[in-house]
């Protein structure tokens, strides 16, 4: 009888270790996003971005062509940076540079402004891989009703 009661433990152990195994595997992407450190956005306000703006346009999403979205493209330290604006919801994509020699990743921000400054308030922030998993493409964000 010794001998099967250990046979049980032994498979209860193997089966207890199987679960945690799974939940370590399932777990650690998200863990894996909220211990990466976040990249600081190259500028606090939009008084500071607009100093590197090298052009500016209207486009609009897909689901609400009537409501134009502000798009500009943005020159810092040699970095292009796109950022689209609608309704106080912003987002800033660095665009990977494509340098051989000096590629730098993709990398997005999401974020909101109040009505009565000047503040680019980051939400989120993460590599343009991971947040087209969240977000498929920039009106994801940007359009409330789209999130």
């Amino acid at each position: 009888m010794v001998r099967r009661g250990e046979r049980v433990l032994s498979i209860r152990g193997r089966g207890s270790a199987l679960v945690v195994l799974a939940l370590v595997t399932a777990l650690a992407p998200a863990a894996w996003a909220a211990t990466t450190e976040r990249q600081p956005l190259p500028w606090n306000t939009f008084g500071e971005a607009s100093a590197d703006v090298v052009s500016v346009e209207q486009v609009t999403c897909p689901k609400t062509p009537d409501e134009p979205v502000l798009k500009a493209r943005l020159i810092h330290d040699r970095e292009q940076y796109i950022y689209l604006a609608k309704d106080r919801r912003w987002l800033v994509w660095r665009v990977p540079s494509g340098r051989p020699n000096d590629a730098t990743p993709g990398y997005v921000w999401f974020g909101n402004h109040g009505p009565a400054d000047d503040v680019l308030r980051v939400v989120s922030a993460m590599p343009y891989d991971d947040a087209q998993k969240y977000f498929r493409g920039p009106c994801g964000w940007i359009d409330p009703d789209m999130i």
